[in-house]
């Protein structure tokens, strides 16, 4: 059962340094500036570990950021005087000083990394709750030609067997709205995976700028079957997005630990909570009006699978 509260407080872990040297850095703490040579050997260093690191990380959208794990940032980083941090800790977590931008930056890294799902069915079992009542379960299957959905409430148009209604694609075919255009499954792969080129074809013609944009990526995100590399440039745009803002770990309807990200549109507030480590949407949530309606939405399973049921 899920309910809508104020309660989004959130503690930030403790820094985690995952390199190796990362104990030299804790022990030195805050050190004096050493003299021009170190820090330009350092930079050096620094420099050509970025590159040897760089130059390794070439896949599906060409260049590709990683944390560090060469031992010469860490020792060039005490000798410098200054302190390298990772995006994320060792439990997912954004160290304090991150922001949204490098966190979503990560995550994106996470996203193109996983693979490309060809199963017959898209799977979605979500909650939606609204202000303090107790949410709603739905279970929807999504194939290339219909909409299969666990009682729906009555709904017309659709054959029904036992508790499964489908809707054929006369009807609701499995489309997802793309810069004010329906997009299928099969034409999901043909978006673009460039995340400026992405991003005009998310705003398509709107007028509503960013809130477009923000809805378009969460719907692509949270419910389509989007390719690694789709997810990979949508979690991108939203890094470059003006006003998110990284609010830290924060547990979801469910209980379950994510990382939270908000985001101040022209009417309402969202948070999205997403999961570092598998890169997955597990809630979102929308506050709107003086005083506040409040709706979330909470993604208890979202994937691909070969049957009904």
């Amino acid at each position: 059962m899920t309910t809508i509260t104020d309660n989004d407080a959130h503690d930030l872990d403790p820094d985690f340094l995952d390199f190796a040297g990362a104990e030299a850095l804790r022990a030195a703490g805050r050190v004096e500036p050493a003299d021009g040579k170190a820090v330009d050997a350092a930079r050096r260093a620094v420099r050509e570990a970025v590159a040897r690191d760089m130059a390794t990380t070439t896949g599906g959208r060409g260049r590709r950021r990683r944390r560090f794990t060469v031992s010469a940032v860490a020792v060039a980083a005490v000798a410098a005087g200054v302190l390298v941090l990772p995006v994320t800790g060792m439990d997912g977590a954004p160290p304090a000083s991150a922001n949204a931008a490098t966190f979503l930056r990560d995550v994106a890294d996470t996203a193109a990394e996983k693979p490309a799902s060809h199963a017959r069915y898209w799977k979605v079992r979500a909650r939606y709750a609204m202000s303090t009542r107790p949410g709603q379960e739905q279970t929807t299957w999504y194939s290339r030609t219909s909409v299969t959905i666990r009682n729906p409430g009555g709904r017309e148009s659709s054959v029904c067997h036992g508790d499964f209604c489908t809707f054929d694609k006369r009807v609701g075919q499995t489309s997802w709205s793309v810069g004010g255009e329906l997009v299928t499954w099969d034409e999901l792969a043909e978006l673009p995976t460039d995340p400026q080129a992405l991003r005009t074809r998310l705003l398509g013609g709107s007028t509503d700028g960013d809130r477009s944009l923000y809805n378009g990526i969460v719907q692509l995100l949270a419910t389509a079957p989007s390719g690694p590399h789709l997810r990979a440039a949508l979690f991108e745009i939203l890094a470059g997005m003006d006003g998110v803002r990284l609010l830290g770990p924060m547990r979801d309807g469910e209980g379950r630990q994510g990382t939270a990200v908000e985001w101040q549109g022209p009417a309402v507030h969202h948070i999205l909570i997403v999961d570092p480590a598998s890169s997955t949407v597990l809630e979102h949530r929308e506050k709107l009006g003086t005083p506040p309606g409040r709706w979330a939405t909470t993604f208890l399973s979202t994937g691909p699978t070969s049957e009904l049921g």
